[in-house]
């Protein structure tokens, strides 16, 4: 059996607590795609210890599974901290992406998360900022939309004070309103609705196609949440959404692929090569197989209608908004802008297998087409 189809099936027998027995074609593909598409969690416990002849690969598999409940039980516990922390500080907050989505999945183990995504009101951020602080919470690093802290366990809280960033340009009126668009759940701790919030995690998706990858996980999050709210979503107010931004074909075709995922239709040969890209691009593009550098230069140079000059350019010498959260000084001191990129560019130099990917991907026009291709077939 093909690695697509065992992976369909698991997932499709996953959801209903099933487990699956299956012959893999390949079993070194088959774990590997697991891996890179964020589905130890999800797919574990539904395969068939006995499916696998080398059992080297079930257990690594195993070894990965323990890893993430142990991961999740960690989370869960910061998220109950950072919730006390701010309703005892009296800030408006809420918890967003995994953070949210991990609750609708059967387990919250089922979902892996990389960190936890909090965003507070722009009024609050300084306090919030202190508080984490104060609470044992180290600062690493910021961008214009967030900053990066690291609990004493290694986990890791994106503080955000908004949830735009310079990569959501078509979408910002929307998405800068979010706090028009919450319900109070206790205290200080707010939900966003579920129409807005379903379009906010579709352009999340859309941004991450645009500026490094996408895996399989990411897109099941759509219907996840989908099928948690579905009987309290307002249809007219979600599909004026989707229409007034853009969005229909986008959608269309990702509850097309969820479809297939869940083992509900079968891929045509269109289909079929658009999730050949996305299961080797790998959750947030970091598939061994994947550049991910190619889809922000793709999405830049045929839709942006940049040159490869304009594009390399705005790589090496990125705007004062687009940086000024990691150089903080360039807030007071916009002429600093100079000192601010030579010192990137330096820091660069030393992460040499980064930067060497990123030279080979601007100055290689191999697969552009391919990921043009994906655009067209997304309808973005």
């Amino acid at each position: 059996m093909d690695t697509n189809t065992i992976i369909y099936t698991l997932i499709e027998h996953s959801l209903k607590r099933d487990t699956f027995k299956f012959d893999a074609t390949n079993e070194k593909e088959l774990t590997q795609r697991i891996f890179e598409n964020g589905l130890v969690g999800l797919l574990f416990e539904s395969i068939d210890p006995s499916s696998f002849k080398m059992t080297k690969y079930y257990q690594m598999l195993k070894q990965a599974f323990g890893s993430f409940v142990s991961k999740d039980i960690q989370q869960q516990a910061i998220i109950g901290h950072l919730k006390t922390l701010f309703n005892d500080h009296k800030i408006q907050h809420i918890f967003l992406k995994g953070s949210h989505l991990k609750t609708l999945y059967p387990e919250s183990y089922m979902r892996g998360m990389g960190d936890m995504d909090v965003v507070v009101p722009l009024k609050q951020f300084k306090e919030a900022q202190k508080m984490l602080i104060e609470a044992g919470y180290q600062f690493k690093s910021a961008t214009s939309h967030h900053h990066v802290y690291e609990s004493v366990d290694g986990n890791f809280i994106e503080l955000h004070q908004s949830i735009t960033s310079s990569n959501e340009y078509e979408n910002e009126a929307f998405l800068k309103d979010l706090w028009e668009h919450v319900t109070l759940k206790d205290q200080f701790t707010y939900q966003l609705k579920p129409e807005f919030e379903y379009v906010y995690l579709l352009t999340h998706l859309v941004r991450h196609i645009r500026t490094s990858g996408v895996g399989i996980r990411s897109l099941l999050d759509i219907q996840i949440f989908y099928k948690a709210y579905q009987s309290i979503i307002d249809e007219t107010i979600l599909n004026g959404y989707l229409k007034t931004y853009e969005l229909e074909t986008f959608n269309d075709k990702v509850v097309r692929l969820n479809n297939i995922f869940t083992n509900q239709l079968k891929p045509n040969e269109e289909d079929s090569n658009i999730i050949d890209f996305i299961m080797k691009s790998g959750i947030h593009g970091t598939g061994s197989d994947h550049d991910l550098y190619l889809n922000k230069r793709a999405h830049e140079q045929s839709r942006l209608k940049k040159s490869k000059f304009r594009y390399i350019l705005g790589e090496v010498f990125p705007s004062r908004h687009r940086i000024q959260e990691a150089y903080p000084y360039l807030k007071k001191h916009p002429w600093l802008l100079p000192w601010a990129w030579m010192v990137r560019l330096l820091k660069q130099l030393f992460k040499v297998k980064n930067t060497k990917k990123r030279i080979q991907s601007v100055t290689s026009d191999d697969n552009i087409d391919r990921v043009k291709d994906v655009y067209d077939y997304l309808g973005l």
